[in-house]
């Protein structure tokens, strides 16, 4: 049986995590005005989950379209970034890696995230493929697993766990854009006065 889960106090009847938001449909006991609610839930810089956008109501049914209207506005927003951004769909495993795993140095690496790591939306190369710069994690005896690293696609930061890493990417097996990507973290890092990895 699944646990239950209370967010700011209320229970959680469904959830689904599409995109960059996650949709809830919660249940507050102590209200007759207003049991039902519909929100969008996310963390915030100190790890704590908080609502937005709540909107409630006494109509179970109504609650679950809005709940549903906005799943909805989810998959059609992923959809639409996808078209914009001419992601590609492909999916990296372990078959694309260098031989020796994760007993290198990571740092100044291309690295492949485990598909599984990601929600199903984001599990193609777009999202798997890291440049990594830092972290204990990174070294293959470092303290800790933090690996600080930026997505060689978007070049939006991404850090990760050096666990969700499934190894190095093979250099024969990188697409085009990969060595403009990292070109361009590089320069980012220089020009922030970061000593950039080279490889």
């Amino acid at each position: 049986m699944k646990d239950e889960r209370f967010v700011t106090g209320l229970e959680v009847q469904f959830e689904m995590h599409v995109g960059d938001k996650e949709v809830l449909l919660l249940l507050d006991p102590h209200s007759n005005e207003m049991p039902y609610l519909v929100g969008y839930c996310t963390v915030n810089g100190l790890g704590m989950e908080q609502l937005t956008e709540l909107v409630g109501g006494n109509d179970y049914l109504e609650a679950v379209e809005e709940f549903m209207t906005r799943v909805q506005g989810q998959v059609d927003q992923v959809r639409s970034d996808r078209a914009l951004s001419d992601e590609p769909q492909e999916v990296f495993g372990k078959e694309y890696c260098l031989p020796g795993g994760l007993e290198q140095d990571l740092n100044g690496r291309v690295v492949i995230l485990k598909p599984e790591t990601l929600r199903p939306e984001y599990q193609n190369i777009a999202h798997q493929l890291l440049f990594v710069h830092g972290g204990f994690g990174a070294a293959p005896n470092g303290r800790g697993t933090a690996v600080f690293a930026t997505n060689v696609f978007s070049g939006e930061k991404r850090d990760c766990r050096r666990h969700e890493i499934a190894g190095i990417l093979n250099p024969i097996h990188a697409p085009d854009w990969v060595k403009p990507g990292v070109e361009a973290i590089r320069a980012q890092q220089k020009a922030k006065g970061g000593k950039p990895h080279e490889r």
